[in-house]
């Protein structure tokens, strides 16, 4: 059960950022969008959001039956004059995402498909590299060819300055998609999240569940803090990125100040229990740090008052190392995997700070 808007911002100790009510005509009324991992957390979300502006048909695209069938059945009842087309594939597929584009005339892409589990994607590189790499790749390119209006990729604030496996080949990813707006017609930009609370796998459902069974609640270290942002305003801000993104631009949401997972975990018992909650320090994770970055410098961000966003540009990097690991990646074992990832992903800034 997801918790209220009133939980969830005592739980982050902010407002939560009120999405903006759509005004029509707009920049989705009447197009054709593409979501890629909509039966996801995220991916879902924005299928809700974007139905409210009246495309002409949202295409559900993912690989998993059940969470496709779940979102396409919701819409079904939420939105009953909007066309939903419900496509089972994979976005390591070229031939998925070739038969879709040729099929129906696509304006926007958002593309929410991602492996992003840190510690899981520490003892499985190369599955990573395989959707979140790969997968980005062959969905760019295919925006390109097909000529589509816009790209808007979803990423994360693990992408700066990358330590884990799932941070590097979203870094990675974030690469591929603005080396391809330099030589592209279609507008290809990236939104990166925080955390997301109450998402699958986050650790608000997590810790409801330890308190539930009496503890202990388990965290990896007194110091971690981390950015948090609602599943809505995640949605809302990739909605927003789609209506002002000219091209080559990071879009983040302005979180306010991190906030300690400790302090989350005792807003979150207050709120759930009277009884006294044991709490475990487990020790930090392969990947993880204790404090995430939300911009690189050299990307320069401005701050958007009026949408309470950072905007920046996007960098570019080294377009033949990354098909290179691509090419090599199924003959290297883990360890060379991981060591490969990281240095490609933090190479564009090392050679950036040495100018």
């Amino acid at each position: 059960m997801s918790l209220s808007k009133a939980s969830l911002q005592n739980i982050i100790g902010r407002k939560i950022m009120v999405a903006e009510t759509p005004s029509f005509p707009n920049e989705l009324t009447g197009k054709s969008i593409l979501v890629t991992g909509a039966g996801g957390t995220i991916g879902s979300e924005i299928c809700r959001q974007i139905a409210q502006y009246a495309p002409e048909n949202i295409i559900l695209f993912g690989h998993g039956e059940n969470s496709i069938y779940q979102i396409g059945k919701e819409l079904a009842y939420k939105f009953p004059n909007q066309t939903c087309i419900k496509v089972i594939g994979d976005v390591q597929s070229k031939e998925d995402i070739a038969r879709i584009l040729t099929r129906y005339s696509i304006d926007i892409i958002y593309h929410a498909a991602a492996h992003k589990h840190v510690p899981l994607m520490e003892e499985n590189p190369y599955v990573a590299i395989s959707n979140n790499i790969i997968g980005t790749k062959n969905l760019a390119n295919m925006a390109d060819r097909f000529q589509i209006e816009k790209f808007i990729m979803i990423s994360t604030d693990k992408a700066v300055a990358p330590t884990s496996v799932m941070g590097a080949t979203k870094r990675i990813a974030e690469t591929i998609v603005a080396n391809k707006n330099t030589e592209s017609n279609t507008s290809f930009s990236t939104v990166r999240f925080g955390n997301v609370l109450d998402s699958r796998g986050s650790v608000i459902p997590l810790f409801r569940e330890q308190i539930i069974h009496g503890g202990p609640l388990t965290i990896t270290h007194p110091e971690m803090a981390r950015y948090f942002m609602t599943i809505e305003e995640a949605a809302n801000l990739v909605v927003k990125a789609s209506f002002y993104a000219a091209g080559g631009e990071i879009f983040v949401l302005d979180m306010g100040d991190e906030v300690k997972i400790v302090d989350l975990a005792e807003r979150l018992i207050n709120m759930m229990t009277d009884k006294p909650i044991k709490v475990i320090f487990s020790g930090i994770r392969n990947g993880e740090k204790l404090h995430e970055d939300l911009m690189e410098e050299e990307e320069c961000a401005i701050r958007n008052e009026g949408l309470g966003i950072f905007v920046g540009q996007a960098l570019t990097g080294n377009e033949v190392a990354i098909d290179q690991l691509i090419i090599q990646a199924p003959q290297m074992d883990d360890k060379v995997m991981r060591q490969t990832l990281l240095q490609l992903a933090n190479q564009a800034q090392a050679l950036i700070q040495a100018k």
